[in-house]
């Protein structure tokens, strides 16, 4: 919402009374994508979380001390556990949520690759940290980022089982078990109904499995699951009627719907909600969008990180794409990329990567080429350690700030600080917009007519005023027109003509580098240019560092190739970003670097 210029603490708000018991809005130990937050960082976002949901449900009274009603669960966070030193990013966040007086919902990620000892240990411990915080934990939650053929009724009941065992064995009531799975191969809906006649024989009866309205796509078909439960005619009804009225919703808020891209095989472990991203970073890379899954599954091969929760779902997918613009590696398998590595080859990726492969932080254990990727890309890994982020802690906010502003300025760090400080200002107003079909809609697609609301005061959302869009225009100048009414008055606003901006500056951005030169280095990453690590006139050497990018949220420092070893750099035509300015946006084919 923040990347659109939306206030995430207002859709947050928003979306409390219409939203499902349990919210993975905080991702955790990695809230803001993939910027690792410190634990003071973290508390005191928890702490501003809490008092915004608690005002909802308490106005006037907010956390004092009491309970919030509110259950984040902390899928993100993964299920790590260092045996050693007791440390674990899930427990960790559970500690600091619960100090903030909201009740977490543990989660766990489900892989055939994880042990039932392993479960079993994981439910104990989330037993003893309600306990250390005076609470008794009654519920949990098995999370499947991926459908995939592993994700059958005997695993998960196997599973559930495993948990309610250890309550059991603690003299503890049954627990709660939410059971939530994405849904691509059709089968998520018959393994949720075999689930529940088991729970049902087994005189289970605290089984909560998630489920979507008919062929929805992407979750358990609620029409299949609910078919071994008594329901009444009445009920069977209004699971019918609402059905019809959320499809009828869905496809007017979702003007982007990947689910019909067909991109995920039926038998795929990667969550398809993800699908939107992977296709544009392919298009970026100029990559076959239908091999994006199989760059995946060989990455994951090779250098098995815990799937799907964040960060390491992200480097999955860039280690990937690494070696898939990797010519060296062929043909793209995980044999050929076990020969590449070994035989001393890097792979493009960001510093954030290598320092996640060093950690390591999963159940699953690690293979020797971890290690040797690690050995071959030294200087990478040594700058990437080096590099500390100024994180925004509380220390750094206006001591006026109120708890939706902390919200936003601590989980999506500067760019949240940023963003409050120009709604202080004045200068940012779009979060006042509380309109779907305009903040989703087409550009220039908004009909003639179409009514909408708007905030009037930031900090009470009943406070709105109706405005009507009259439609487009030209200007003389040939900029865009809007008119809209309020209350009686027409208002007239203009803005430049996007299109015509792009059309002028078109000639102007890096021109390609000549294909079959071999003085001519052309971009492979695409990304921001940030620094070249080379001058004009340098004798290049190969592995040496020749720039930095920023590329997929991370930095990435691009090394010499073995090409150019030797070579006089003659130009450098690309401009690195200043405090000011941004650096140029590269695109595979632009002309990086001149030698001779």
């Amino acid at each position: 919402g923040l990347i659109r210029g939306f206030d995430p603490a207002m859709i947050m708000e928003l979306g409390l009374p219409y939203n499902m018991p349990g919210h993975s809005l905080q991702r955790s130990q990695y809230v803001n994508g993939l910027a690792e937050l410190s634990p003071e960082v973290r508390q005191a976002l928890f702490d501003a979380t809490a008092e915004i949901v608690a005002n909802r449900y308490r106005p006037g009274v907010g956390v004092d001390g009491k309970l919030v009603p509110w259950l984040p669960y902390n899928f993100h966070a993964g299920n790590f556990i260092d045996e050693a030193s007791g440390y674990s990013p899930q427990d960790l966040s559970t500690g600091e949520l619960l100090k903030a007086k909201c009740v977490p919902m543990p989660n766990w990620v489900f892989s055939p690759k994880f042990s039932l000892d392993a479960l079993k240990k994981w439910t104990g411990r989330q037993i003893d940290l309600f306990k250390a915080n005076g609470l008794t934990l009654h519920q949990l939650r098995i999370k499947n980022p991926g459908q995939g053929n592993a994700w059958t009724a005997d695993a998960v009941w196997a599973h559930v089982q495993a948990i309610a065992g250890v309550f059991k064995e603690r003299g503890m009531a049954p627990p709660i078990v939410n059971i939530h799975n994405h849904d691509f191969n059709g089968l998520g809906g018959h393994v949720g109904a075999e689930l529940f006649r088991r729970a049902q024989a087994d005189g289970f009866s605290t089984l909560i499995i998630d489920g979507a309205y008919r062929k929805n796509g992407t979750h358990n078909d609620n029409t299949v699951l609910t078919a071994p439960l008594k329901l009444s005619a009445e009920q069977r009804e209004a699971l019918i009627e609402y059905n019809y009225n959320q499809q009828a919703i869905e496809e007017i808020l979702c003007r982007f719907d990947s689910r019909t891209s067909q991109m995920t095989p039926f038998d795929s472990d990667w969550a398809g909600g993800t699908e939107g991203s992977d296709i544009r970073i392919a298009k970026e890379y100029s990559l076959d969008v239908r091999k994006i899954n199989h760059a995946k599954e060989v990455a994951n091969e090779v250098f098995p990180l815990e799937r799907a929760v964040t960060p390491f779902s992200e480097y999955k997918l860039r280690l990937g794409i690494a070696i898939m613009i990797e010519d060296g590696i062929q043909p793209k398998t995980a044999e050929a990329v076990r020969k590449w590595v070994n035989g001393g080859g890097k792979l493009k990726v960001g510093g954030d990567v290598l320092v996640g492969l060093k950690r390591w932080e999963t159940l699953v254990p690690k293979t020797s080429e971890v290690d040797k990727l690690l050995a071959n890309m030294p200087a990478e890994l040594e700058a990437a350690l080096a590099q500390k982020q100024k994180l925004i802690t509380p220390k750094d906010l206006p001591t006026n700030f109120n708890a939706h502003q902390r919200h936003i300025a601590l989980g999506y760090q500067q760019k949240g600080l940023d963003f409050c400080t120009a709604q202080e200002k004045g200068t940012d107003l779009s979060p006042l917009l509380v309109a779907p079909q305009l903040l989703h809609g087409q550009p220039r697609t908004l009909k003639k007519g179409t009514s909408f609301e708007l905030l009037m005061n930031p900090t009470d959302i009943s406070d709105r005023a109706q405005v009507e869009f009259k439609g487009f225009g030209t200007a003389p100048n040939k900029d865009i027109t809007m008119t809209f009414l309020h209350e009686g008055q027409a208002m007239t606003v203009t803005m430049p003509d996007p299109d015509a901006a792009v059309g002028a500056t078109a000639e102007a951005g890096p021109r390609k580098a000549e294909p079959g030169n071999p003085n001519h280095l052309p971009t492979v990453v695409p990304g921001e240019l940030l620094s070249y690590q080379v001058a004009v006139g340098d004798k290049l050497k190969a592995g040496a560092p020749l720039c930095v990018l920023e590329s997929m949220k991370m930095e990435m420092k691009i090394s010499v190739p073995d090409s150019l070893d030797g070579k006089e750099v003659v130009a450098l035509p690309l401009k690195g970003r200043t405090k000011t300015a941004q650096g140029d946006i590269l695109s595979p084919g632009d002309l990086l670097m001149e030698t001779k």
